[in-house]
């Protein structure tokens, strides 16, 4: 009767750490991250007795959760590499507000109306009411570089503020992975069921990270894992690094770039981290070249690209006005003024201004091939057909230039919304694949907690009808 009580007790408390397990799962049906538990029961080891092997009831041996690294893994990476997207998509939405194209203030406008004021003035080089229209337009174009630059280098102080951000946000949850490590590993370490809701605060976290850099993980000891940002290793168990963003200036030049460092505890810089994908490298990338009007490295800069097309504009029109006389001019020798400044070395598009020589001075613009001559369009000619020269710059036009410049611009703002797109329907099917793995189904749910509660009840009837029973010995004896 003794054992029949042991193994009604036993049943008693395995069927209702089973209830508690499925209660559990029921609970946390909305909850993000959770994953379903099971409770796995098995047999006690049995007593040999006259000659045979007698049942000693059953125990919960453990909860297995339904948590898969393959999932994980791969949400993870479309994870990053889809708020990477995100950022560019972003960033050169910002930038085409900028640049305003098509809109009648956009750079190509101004640049067109810009020759189209020099072709006007060749009918009639001497009006000077044609002469100061053409200077307003030289203005505007001159502003709308100025402008243009500007905004440029706004969005790249905000974009390194936006860095700044998500590495004080990223250290954060590293310093939490690794807490989370230790506590899952002490958990383990005295069997504490609890082990599992950190494994999926944990996985939350990393997932969350994955957001802003790409992420690598290994198993760890006692259930805690190592944490590795494209090979440099960051949590080792319970340790954690620090990350960190260090501005480096060329003296020559004055090009700044940043890169992504792995710091100790004191700040020190342990390694150079070169993340692949996430926010904080997409952002990283754009600070260093898109936006970089001092690039170095090759790759496409717009900043560059912008300056290039000022600087032909001052090298260009001063090649030619510098051969040219005004209204007023006498003599045999060119007054070699210049229309833009500046007229040394290159201009940019912070740099480029409107000349000296002619500024508030229309008569003195250098419209005529020779003195004396104020109907002669010569130059003024010559610089309309800029509009139309190939070899203005890189083998292209003006218009050309800008167009393709332009161009580049919306490729990538198309391939960034294309990734996002993509990106974000893989991330549907893996957290819908997932779920069906580790999410809670409330009819299989119902069924479990049916199913333990009558097995609870049957265990019950075996602890009452062994005790009624050993009552019953007992009684025969008095």
């Amino acid at each position: 009767m003794l054992s029949s009580l042991e193994i009604g007790k036993r049943a008693l408390l395995a069927q209702r750490i089973g209830l508690d397990v499925t209660s559990n799962n029921i609970a946390n049906v909305n909850t993000p991250g959770y994953s379903r538990r099971e409770a796995i029961m098995s047999e006690t080891d049995p007593l040999f007795r006259n000659g045979g092997f007698y049942g000693t009831g059953a125990v919960v041996e453990k909860l297995r959760t339904y948590r898969e690294e393959f999932f994980d893994r791969e949400i993870r990476d479309t994870g990053s590499r889809k708020a990477g997207y995100e950022a560019d998509e972003r960033l050169l939405q910002r930038i085409e507000s900028i640049l305003a194209e098509p809109s009648n203030h956009s750079l190509s406008n101004v640049i067109d109306d810009f020759f189209s004021s020099f072709n006007e003035l060749a009918t009639t080089p001497e009006d000077v009411s044609l002469r100061d229209y053409l200077l307003s337009r030289a203005a505007t174009l001159v502003d709308r570089f100025h402008t243009t630059a500007e905004q440029l280098s706004t969005v790249r102080e905000e974009t390194l503020n936006n860095i700044d951000a998500d590495i004080k946000i990223a250290n954060g949850i590293i310093q939490e992975i690794a807490h989370l490590n230790k506590q899952i590993a002490n958990g383990n370490a005295r069997g504490n069921a609890d082990a599992q809701s950190l494994i999926d605060r944990r996985e939350t976290k990393l997932e969350e990270l994955a957001e802003m850099v790409n992420v690598n993980v290994t198993n760890g000891k006692a259930g805690s894992i190592n944490l590795f940002i494209n090979g440099i290793n960051v949590v080792t168990d319970g340790d954690a690094a620090n990350l960190k963003i260090q501005e480096t200036v060329n003296s020559n030049t004055g090009e700044r770039t940043i890169i992504l460092l792995k710091t100790d505890s004191n700040d020190n810089p342990l390694a150079t981290i070169t993340a692949a994908s996430g926010r904080i490298a997409k952002n990283i990338k754009h600070y260093n070249t898109t936006l970089d009007d001092k690039d170095s490295s090759g790759g496409f800069s717009m900043g560059n690209s912008l300056n290039n097309l000022a600087n032909a504009f001052v090298q260009k029109v001063n090649e030619i006005t510098t051969q040219g006389y005004g209204l007023d001019d006498t003599g045999n020798t060119t007054p070699g003024r210049n229309f833009f400044e500046p007229s040394v070395g290159n201009a940019t598009a912070f740099t480029i201004e409107i000349s000296e020589d002619v500024l508030d001075n229309p008569r003195d613009i250098p419209l005529s091939a020779a003195a004396g001559e104020p109907g002669d369009n010569t130059i003024a000619r010559s610089i309309s057909n800029l509009a139309n020269d190939s070899s203005f710059l890189d083998g292209k036009t003006p218009s050309k230039y800008f167009t393709d410049f332009i161009g580049t611009i919306a490729n990538m703002g198309n391939e960034a919304a294309n990734g996002n797109s993509t990106s974000t329907l893989v991330a549907e099917q893996l957290n819908s694949q997932r779920e069906s793995v580790i999410g809670v189904s409330l009819d299989e749910e119902g069924v479990n907690l049916i199913k333990y509660q009558k097995a609870f009840e049957a265990s019950s009837r075996i602890i009452n009808m062994s005790n009624d029973l050993l009552s019953i010995i007992i009684n025969l004896g008095t």
